[in-house]
Parts: structure tokens; C-alpha cells; sequence
């Protein structure tokens, strides 16, 4: 007897999707869809279940996200807690799950001839799972050091401070990463209520299940039927009847919150009804376009030319079934800060104005063009990515349009846009003030968070401002040819020109079935390298461009045309993506641009203000981006400098030395440039003319020096350094010893072979942090690996002793390891390697990096295969014995809240004593 039935309404695909889908249904309710992918070099599945955070019971904050935790720690068909991570980890997979306010949402890749293998582990957490008490203890240790590492961010300080502001009534309104005090393992209640959501909640009717694979869709049908329908139906238990995010009380508030980083934000957010039933409609995105819309005349541009702002968003957030907020984004600047009541009064007008004029069926036309471009023309995304936005849709939407949802605008409904807007009004608004300057006298219980709530008052009558905006008008760059080019596709970029200043790489691809090309033109100048000023003044000069265009370009973005200019260590880079028929305009208008050079006060101010914002904000980054930027100071020359140093330099700069660094910044130029996709050798030739006439470079390659590595000396270095951060963490990074593809080779295969093994042994066993994981990092063009850990009171000398300790014993599972397993990690790293571009983007963008890195015969991806596939066994652990007996580099970076503790292992480093080879 069959046990499943099928359902005939399937998804309607983009026509540039050639994947196969199959919806049906279990006899245990479980609803699912199977996408068949020949092509694809991984397989994926991702497992939604329709209950999160808002579920669990008021007494245990965090239950739901410490019972996702607990899954992964062993079931009763594969009892061990590193089952599952370890085959997924051994066959070239990834894996991962997180808690939201009503999902919780399992996934993973793999590579596809395991797929069978992994879902069967993978339906075990929904069929018989552990749930060991012994794991209890260990399991919210790591859920503790994931909210340990929450304390000093300013996104989860927000949301801490917000949540005082809702219903108190509302789930909303409560703590739900959890901790070791929320979370109290000692009691057998919460260990009664970690049972009861599971069976209460993790039933068949609140499930949906993705898989992709390459077999065909009965085939994959097959399996999901062999593993998944074990799965108990359960009892159908509704959603609690939650009661509105606001009482009518609360509004209108204000939310002062006094941030961490150097940041002025405001936030504006209306309570309106949630519009997931409307999706084939889109009026909130209709309303949130002519709000967002960054072009002349709009609110943002209004808002920049007064140095008020420097960024806006508009669109629709927390969406619970019932509810959802509708936002109002605006990033300001000091000055803007201190003008918040004018600001406000020109959102409402600008409201008022679209009430007005800004509801036309030709705009809404305008947008479901845009939106018809997208989908028709839509691109393969990551498997697991795939699987998951997939999974999640088919518990929102009809099976038919979860790959459509999103881009549909079936209906244009002015009642419904029209009620949207009366309900965005002062009296049902709550501002959230970000500001350094804020008087903060609240505390959060669960999160540090420093804040106040007031009622809000606000008299539009008595606020008036002599601002004014105006609607865009109609889109001048949808794209006016959408035919791909003639010829056949390449498979690497040919050299079209090598010459005295410039360097012109093209190739026509057509393969992705997309009317698109990538543009990237390199403006390289040697004083960028080696100069803090310089450099300094090329990130503004890339911040000044972006900003020039934003509002005359900004069209181009909606019409699926992107583009950014952005800094480098040689100099600036323009970068254009998306439909190609318009390309043209849009370069000649950033050359117009950069050549003009003309730079306001006003805006250099405030781009002189973001810049220092950012460097300041540096340094509440995550610790792990923190160490990796002292080590990339540390053995990366030339041109590194501290914070200080650049606060310093940038400080002296000055609106007129912008203008004279554009002016002079041409005039000492090596330019490469790459047009690939759809674009042909001719049209590349032209531009390329265009950009030698506007902008005549006459350096050579060898004037503009590759950023070279510092060789760290054989042995081990360290330095211990006193981060802002109430965290603990040490990056133990060991450095090839030269740029061989044997090095690499062997670094990218110790990686891969200790992944599962590090986070099981530091983190399961040993609950040293939740931030415990290895990888590959490359410094320029030297291969390394580091170790990290993060730790909320474990201090980084203990976390070094801890590593070196793991990496010595693991020498001995290394050599037991049988040869099958062995042969399968390093399939899984040369399957990893070679995996197939999703996209032209990211083809191109692969293809780009090895123009710039100068590896030009674009072969190195392949040989590096190679060189993973000839390694054997004893080869490998002659090598691992040298890098554990410090025959590499190897630098310590640590950190500690407290000036106090111990040194850490090995010698001081003097960095500055390393050489670049």
C-alpha cells in the first residue's frame, strides 16, 4: 500500500528553470517537495516545523532553541551526539538549524550520492530522538556562550530594548535565544517541558520537508516515503491565540537606545495587519517602493542633501500570522540626530503625498514588470539555500506558487493600498532612537541593553518643515533588449588587449540562459599601496562615487542593473552586474562621474563622518573578524595600519584633497578590465575605448605591486591583545611555508579531515564556547588553516593548551582513519573545489580574482584538484607530524576582557620582523 498521495497542483516555474518538482503528501500528513536536479553537485533537504519561539511556555524562555540544539545530539538509530555531524561533515556536506519566532528549520548538503544515508539520519530527530539528560548540561552550556556572545551586539541590544515597548501579553515581548538562569537543567519541569513541545509540536501537520537531489522525482518520492514516514501524525495542536503586538495604550511610544558602536538610527514602526494572505497583491512592497525609492526628488535624496541621513528602507517585518510591522529605516548623521522632529514631519508628508498622487495602476504595472524580468530570468541559487527558503514558503503559500511568491503582483488593489496608508499615522507609530546622545534609564533583564520608553508626542501641526519630495517617475532603464547574444559559450576569459597601461579580458557566456554581464574595471594606482593617505582617500573617493550615482542610478538597481564602486589595496574598482542592455549608459555616466570630480562640503562631511563611524565600529566587530584583521595587519604587506594611525590620517583630510586625488588619481593609472557573459568581443572593445579615452592610463602591470604574505618563522608566535568584548577567544592559525599547490593541498585536506572532530571534541565534549570551528584561510595568495575558539570564561592561554592538545591526539585518529574514509574526505575537498558556478556572478566574479591574483591561465582550481588527489595517507601525516612539531608558522592571536592572566604559548611575535617574499 502506498504511502503517499500525490497532488497534482505543482509549483510554476521560472522559465529558466530546468529542474523538476513533485508535491505530495504522506499518509502521516507530513507535506513535501522533491526537486529533481541532474546538474546539481549537491544534494540538500531541509526539515520546517511550524512552531518557534512564540510556542514555547512563558516559564522556560529559550526552550525552543535549546530543543533544536538538543536534536543533533544523537538518536536512538544512531546513538552517538556526533552522528549525524560527522557523515554529513565526511561526505562533503554542510549542516545547520536555527529557531525563529514561529519555525524552527533543520538542513543540510551533501554531496549527492549520500543523500539516502544523510536523510535517514536526518528523519531520526523527528522519529525517536534522545534527548539524553546527560546532554542536557553540555547542550545549555552552548546556548549559554551563543548568548554570551550576544551581550556586546548592538542588533540583539535593540531588540531587547524593543521588545519593552510591545504588548507584555505578547510573545513578542519575551527573551528567546536562551540561557543557563532561563533554562534550569536542574528541574524536572523543564525537562517535562522539553518533552511536551516536542510532542506537542514536532507533528506531521506542522512539518514540511524539501529534498534535492539528482535522481528523478519518484526515485527521490522513494526515499522520503522509506525514511520519513515513521514520522507519528500527532495530534493537530493550533497556534495559540496570541493578542495584538500593541494595547492601545502603548502607542504612540518612543524607544531610546544607547548603542554600543558609534551609530544614529531611526526606526519608525506602524502595527498593521499581516499581508502573507495578500502576497499575490504586494501592496506593503508597492508602499515600501515609492517610501524606499532612493531617486532625485525622494525622501532619502531630500534627507542626503540636508546631511541628514545616509540610508533608508521601507517594507514589512515580523509578520505572525495575525500581525506584522510595517518599517521606516533611516541610518542618519549627527546633524540629523539633532533635526529627528522635521525629519518625521517630512515622512508624513511624503506619506501624505503618495496618498495623494503615488497610487497608479501604471507604477504597480511598473513594479510587476520588474518583478516578471526577475523571476523569468531567475538564476540556481545554493542547494541548501533552496531547500530551506522552500520549505519554509510551503508552510505559508499554495504548493503552486512557493517559488513564485515572492515576485508575484497579480492584482493591483488601491482599497488595500489605501488602508495600508490610514493606518501609518502618528497616533499608531513607536520611534526607536539609536543614538550615542541618548539618556538611557532602563537596564534589559536577559540582555545589557540601555534604554528608555516614553509616550511619544508628536503635533504635525505645530513641526512644519519647508522640505519637500516628489514621487519617481516612470523607470527609463527596464531593459530594452532581453535576446542573448549569438556564439558559443566560453570557458575563460581571453585576452583581447595587453598594453601599456591596460589590460582587457572578455568572454561570451550565454550558458546560464540570462540577458547578463558582468562589468569589472581595476583602477590601479601604486601610491594607493603604500600610502595611509592615499588609501584613506580612496575609500572616500569609492564611497563619493557610490554616492554621486545613487540617486540618478538608482533606477538602474530596480530594473535589475547593480552596480558598485568599491576600495582596494591598489585602488578603486567599478563593478556593473545584471541585464547588459543598459550597461553602457551606466558606465559612460560613472566615467562623466569620476572624471567631473566634483565634491560638495556637505557630503564630504558626511562621508568623512561614515568613514570614521566605520573604523570606530571596528572594533565591535566579532571577535573572530577582529583577530583575522590583526592577522591579515600582522603578515599581509604592504600598507597595514592601526586604527589609530588611520583615525589620525583621516582627520587632516579635507574636502579639497577628495577633489585633487580624483583629479590626480587618473593620471597614474594601470586599468584591467573584464567584460564576461552576455557580451560580445566588439562591445568589449568599445568600452574599453571609451574607458582609454576618458581616462589614459600609461603604468605597466609590474608598477602596481600584488599585496605579498610576511613569511611567520618555523616555531610558534603569539600575541595576547585586550579586545572590547566580554568574550574570551583564541585564532590558532598555521601558515603554509610557501605558495606550492602541495601546500595547499595538504593544509585544505588537514581542514577537511578535522572539521567534525574539532567542534565535537572542543565544543560537544568539552564546552569550551559556542564559537568552535576551523577552516582554510589564505593570506594574499599563501594557504593557512586556523583553529578558534570562543569562550565566555575560559581564558585564551587555556584555549591554546586546549587546541594544541586536540591537534597532538588527533594524530592518532588520523592514522587509524580506514583508507575508504580517507579516500571520501578528500573526494569531499576536490568535490568542494570543483563545484559548478550557480550563477554568472559568481562565475565571473571567480574568473576576476584570478585576473587580479595574476593566475591568468585560470587552470590553478583544477590543478589544485590534482595535487588533493594524489596525496595518500602516509604522505599526509608525515606532513601533519611537521606542522604539530612547529615545521610551519604558527601565530597565536588571543584575547581577554582583563589586562590580567597568563601569557600565551610560544614567543612574543615581532611582526614587524617578518618578511614579505
Amino acid at each position: 500500500m502506498s504511502q503517499l498521495s500525490s497532488n497534482s497542483n505543482q509549483p510554476i516555474t521560472s522559465p529558466n528553470d530546468q529542474k523538476d518538482y513533485l508535491n505530495f503528501q504522506l499518509n502521516n500528513g507530513l507535506k513535501v517537495l522533491v526537486v529533481s536536479d541532474p546538474t546539481a553537485d549537491k544534494a540538500a533537504a531541509s526539515m520546517n516545523i511550524a512552531a518557534g519561539s512564540y510556542h514555547e511556555p512563558n516559564a522556560w524562555p529559550g526552550l525552543a532553541h535549546f530543543l533544536e540544539h538538543m536534536l543533533f545530539l544523537g538518536t536512538e538509530r544512531f546513538p552517538k551526539p556526533d552522528a549525524y555531524q560527522n557523515y554529513i561533515s565526511q561526505h562533503g556536506g554542510s549542516h545547520n538549524a536555527f529557531t525563529s519566532a514561529k519555525d524552527t528549520n533543520y538542513f543540510f548538503d551533501i554531496q549527492p550520492e549520500h543523500l539516502d544515508p544523510a536523510l535517514e539520519r536526518l528523519s531520526q530527530f523527528f522519529i525517536a530522538p534522545l534527548l539524553s539528560p546527560e546532554y542536557l548540561e553540555r547542550e545549555v552550556n552552548a546556548v549559554h556562550s551563543e548568548w554570551s556572545g550576544t551581550l556586546q551586539n548592538d542588533a540583539r541590544l535593540r531588540l531587547t530594548a524593543l521588545r519593552q515597548a510591545f504588548n507584555p501579553a505578547h510573545p513578542a515581548a519575551r527573551f528567546s535565544a536562551g540561557n543557563k538562569e532561563s533554562l534550569d537543567i536542574t528541574s524536572d519541569e523543564m525537562r517535562q517541558a522539553l518533552l511536551d513541545f516536542y510532542q506537542t509540536y514536532y507533528t506531521t501537520d506542522r512539518m514540511t520537508l524539501v529534498v534535492l537531489g539528482k535522481q528523478p522525482v519518484n526515485e527521490l518520492r522513494d526515499l522520503v516515503e522509506q525514511h520519513f514516514s515513521a514520522i507519528q501524525q500527532g495530534s493537530v495542536t493550533p497556534d495559540p491565540i496570541w493578542p495584538n503586538l500593541f494595547t492601545q495604550e502603548q502607542l504612540p511610544a518612543q524607544v531610546d537606545y544607547l548603542p554600543l558602536r558609534q551609530q544614529h538610527q531611526l526606526l519608525l514602526l506602524f502595527p498593521i495587519p499581516d499581508q502573507t494572505a495578500n502576497y499575490q497583491k504586494k501592496a506593503d512592497h508597492y508602499l515600501g517602493g515609492l517610501l524606499g525609492h532612493e531617486g532625485e526628488g525622494g525622501l532619502l535624496a531630500t534627507l542626503k542633501a540636508e546631511n541628514w541621513a545616509t540610508s533608508l528602507s521601507a517594507g514589512t517585518q515580523m509578520s505572525n500570522g495575525k500581525q506584522a510591522l510595517f518599517s521606516i529605516s533611516l541610518e542618519l548623521t549627527p546633524e540629523g540626530d539633532k533635526n529627528r522632529q522635521e525629519i518625521l514631519a517630512l515622512v508624513f508628508n511624503h506619506l501624505a503625498l503618495i496618498k495623494e498622487q503615488g497610487i497608479e495602476a501604471w507604477r504597480y504595472q511598473e513594479d510587476a514588470q520588474l518583478a516578471s524580468n526577475a523571476f523569468r530570468f531567475a538564476e540556481s541559487t545554493k542547494a541548501s539555500s533552496l531547500v530551506t527558503h522552500l520549505a519554509m514558503n510551503l508552510a505559508r503559500y499554495p504548493t503552486q506558487d512557493v517559488l513564485r511568491a515572492h515576485y508575484l503582483f497579480d492584482e493591483f488593489d488601491p482599497l488595500l493600498i489605501n488602508n495600508l496608508l490610514d493606518q501609518l499615522t502618528p497616533q499608531r507609530l513607536l520611534v526607536v532612537r539609536t543614538s550615542p546622545e541618548v539618556e538611557a534609564n532602563q537596564t534589559g533583564q536577559w540582555l545589557p541593553a540601555k534604554f528608555s520608553i516614553n509616550q511619544l508626542s508628536l503635533d504635525l501641526n505645530k513641526t512644519q518643515t519647508k522640505l519637500t519630495t516628489q514621487l519617481p517617475p516612470a523607470n527609463d532603464y527596464l531593459p530594452s533588449n532581453l535576446a542573448l547574444k549569438k556564439g558559443s559559450s566560453v570557458k575563460q576569459p581571453q585576452a583581447l588587449i595587453k598594453e601599456q597601461g591596460l589590460e582587457v579580458w572578455h568572454g561570451l557566456d550565454t550558458s546560464f540562459k540570462v540577458p547578463r554581464a558582468q562589468v569589472y574595471i581595476s583602477l590601479q594606482n601604486p601610491e594607493v599601496t603604500t600610502n595611509l593617505e592615499a588609501r584613506l582617500l580612496a575609500q572616500l573617493a569609492a564611497s563619493w562615487l557610490n554616492d554621486q550615482l545613487n540617486a540618478p542610478a538608482y533606477p538602474a538597481r530596480l530594473a535589475g542593473l547593480n552596480y558598485n564602486i568599491y576600495p582596494h589595496a591598489r585602488g578603486l574598482t567599478l563593478a556593473l552586474g545584471g541585464f547588459n542592455s543598459e550597461q553602457p549608459r551606466l558606465i559612460k555616466l560613472m566615467l562623466q562621474e569620476l572624471q567631473a570630480a566634483k565634491v560638495q562640503e556637505a557630503q564630504f562631511a558626511r562621508l568623512k563622518q561614515r568613514l570614521k563611524q566605520n573604523l570606530h565600529n571596528q572594533q565591535k566587530d566579532r571577535l573572530v573578524q577582529q583577530l583575522i584583521r590583526q592577522l591579515y595587519k600582522d603578515a599581509v604587506a604592504p600598507g597595514s595600519w592601526s586604527l589609530e594611525e588611520q583615525l589620525a590620517s583621516l582627520e587632516k583630510l579635507s574636502t579639497a584633497e577628495l577633489s585633487y586625488f580624483l583629479t590626480h588619481f587618473s593620471q597614474e593609472l594601470y586599468v584591467q578590465l573584464l567584460a564576461w557573459g552576455n557580451i560580445t568581443s566588439e562591445e568589449t572593445l568599445a568600452l574599453s575605448t571609451q574607458v582609454k579615452s576618458q581616462l589614459q592610463p600609461k603604468l605597466n602591470a609590474s608598477d602596481v605591486d600584488l599585496i605579498k604574505t610576511k613569511q611567520i618563522p618555523d616555531g610558534q608566535w603569539s600575541k595576547k591583545l585586550k579586545l572590547d568584548h566580554n568574550d574570551r577567544a583564541l585564532l590558532f592559525y598555521i601558515q603554509a611555508k610557501d605558495t606550492s599547490l602541495e601546500e595547499e593541498a595538504k593544509l585544505r585536506l588537514v581542514n577537511q579531515l578535522q572539521s567534525a572532530a574539532f567542534f565535537h571534541d572542543l565544543r560537544t565534549q568539552q564546552q569550551l564556547g559556542y564559537a568552535v570551528f576551523n577552516n582554510h584561510l589564505p593570506l594574499a595568495q599563501q594557504a593557512g588553516i586556523f583553529y578558534y575558539v570562543q569562550s565566555p570564561n575560559n581564558e585564551p592561554d587555556y584555549l591554546a593548551e586546549a587546541i594544541e592538545a586536540f591537534l597532538r591526539q588527533d594524530k592518532q585518529r588520523i592514522e587509524k582513519l580506514p583508507s575508504k574514509d580517507f579516500q571520501q574526505h578528500q573526494l569531499s575537498v576536490i568535490n568542494n573545489l570543483l563545484q559548478a558556478d550557480q550563477r554568472l556572478s559568481e562565475r565571473a566574479q571567480r574568473l576576476w580574482q584570478e585576473i587580479g591574483n595574476q593566475r591568468q591561465d585560470f587552470g590553478r582550481r583544477k590543478a589544485l584538484a590534482d595535487s588533493i588527489e594524489k596525496l595518500d595517507q602516509p604522505s599526509l601525516l608525515k606532513f601533519y607530524e611537521e606542522l604539530i612539531n612547529r615545521y610551519r608558522g604558527t601565530y597565536l592571536l588571543g584575547t581577554t576582557p582583563e589586562a590580567r592572566g597568563n601569557p600565551l604559548p610560544g614567543m612574543p611575535a615581532a611582526t614587524e620582523s617578518w618578511s614579505a617574499e
